[in-house]
């Protein structure tokens, strides 16, 4: 019998945006308990990344697997982050 009962788990990358410079992304993957023990949701993260244009590597981190503080250090850096900082740092030129 298939799994049905399907969870949202929000995965952390590391890896490089389309001018080759490092950046975080946060993505969501939704799959059943099977799927998570299986990492399923990593490929559909780096699905959504490489149709976003980011390139590998890629690191990824779920909330399961993550250091405690990584998910809310990141979610509070891109919600702090500003354009007008992103322009100045030298590998948004």
């Amino acid at each position: 019998m298939a799994e049905t009962n399907q969870r949202t788990i929000a995965v952390v990358t590391a890896c490089r945006n389309k001018q080759g410079c490092p950046e975080f992304v946060l993505n969501h993957a939704t799959v059943t308990p099977a799927e998570a023990d299986n990492g399923i949701h990593y490929y559909l993260v780096e699905a959504d990344l490489f149709l976003a244009g980011y390139e590998e590597p890629f690191l990824h981190f779920d909330e399961r697997e993550a250091p405690p503080f990584l998910h809310p250090a990141v979610r509070q850096h891109l919600a702090n982050s500003l354009p007008v900082l992103a322009e100045k740092h030298p590998c948004h030129a």
